[in-house]
């Protein structure tokens, strides 16, 4: 059985992960002070994430199917 997710669901947290992205990157544009330091904090949210997400597959946290209660068989 496989467990389909609707689109909104599954593109959430790219589409976030992509604006603050985009956010960091124009903030370098600014004249140094609070932008610089914004855009260290928005660029980092992306490493930040896929580091966790790297350790958590690596040491076979459970997937999302199986903490919301569903169960998937391969």
């Amino acid at each position: 059985m496989t467990v389909v997710r609707s689109g909104s669901r599954q593109w959430t947290s790219p589409a976030v992960l992509a604006v603050i992205t985009v956010a960091g990157l124009s903030a370098l544009i600014g004249e140094g002070g609070i932008w610089w330091a914004f855009s260290w904090v928005a660029l980092a949210v992306p490493c930040v994430c896929s580091v966790f997400y790297f350790i958590r597959g690596a040491f076979g946290a459970p997937a999302p199917s199986a903490i919301d209660g569903e169960r998937s068989t391969r």
